[in-house]
């Protein structure tokens, strides 16, 4: 599919999870034995993609994960969850581990920034994106952050069964481990989404926006 077959009018770029938790070294991810630093080479091009979505007059929709110390809910479980593999609770409410990075945070200051809060892998499961995303009048959406076979590959699943046009921005997007990240991506493109890199998704936007201006 080309992604000329979509309206950037009704498009949203939505990055998940780009918290000190997951990227930064002292995060709980690297105080965890996570290679963070596989992680964090996405910030400069994330940034970069927010901007031209930003220049394009196009909503940018972070998430944020926030957990609590207590947790009931996940407490009834009698099998150990994956946050049993950490050495703290990632992302506590008001925590420093929480923020999203410093170098994209100004980003979020922007009229076009929305914050989603999200207690689970999903950018939908029980969160107010769905609405928003109506608001805004979205169809089609860029999915950009961290991590790929977590947050990320739950949150394109769940787009994709609310018959939204997904694409996956390939070199915007980071996980743990390179042999799973690769797997997913194969499934994505098999079932749920498209893929393209940032320079494309790029090009894509300069394309429509000249073409809506020739059209006058």
């Amino acid at each position: 599919m080309s992604l000329d077959a979509l309206d950037y009018r009704s498009s949203a770029l939505l990055v998940i999870d780009l918290q000190n938790a997951f990227l930064h070294a002292e995060g709980t991810l690297g105080v965890s034995g996570v290679d963070t630093g596989r992680l964090s080479k996405i910030v400069e091009p994330v940034g970069a993609l927010v901007w031209r979505f930003q220049e394009a007059g196009l909503p940018v929709i972070w998430t944020r994960q926030e957990h609590l110390k207590a947790d009931a809910g996940r407490a009834r479980k009698r099998l150990a969850s994956h946050t049993s593999r950490r050495k703290q609770i990632s992302a506590l409410r008001g925590s420093w581990d929480q923020d999203i990075v410093d170098e994209l945070k100004p980003l979020l200051d922007h009229e076009l920034s929305h914050v989603i809060l999200k207690h689970r892998f999903g950018a939908f499961f029980e969160t107010r994106l769905e609405m928003l995303l109506k608001m805004l009048g979205t169809q089609s959406l860029f999915v950009a952050g961290a991590t790929t076979n977590a947050c990320i590959e739950t949150s394109i699943r769940e787009a994709y069964l609310l018959d939204y046009d997904v694409v996956a921005v390939g070199d915007c997007i980071s996980g743990v481990n390179e042999r799973w990240e690769e797997t997913a991506k194969e499934v994505w493109r098999q079932y749920f989404c498209e893929s393209a890199d940032s320079a494309e998704v790029g090009e894509w936007l300069d394309g429509q926006i000249r073409d809506r201006k020739s059209a006058g």
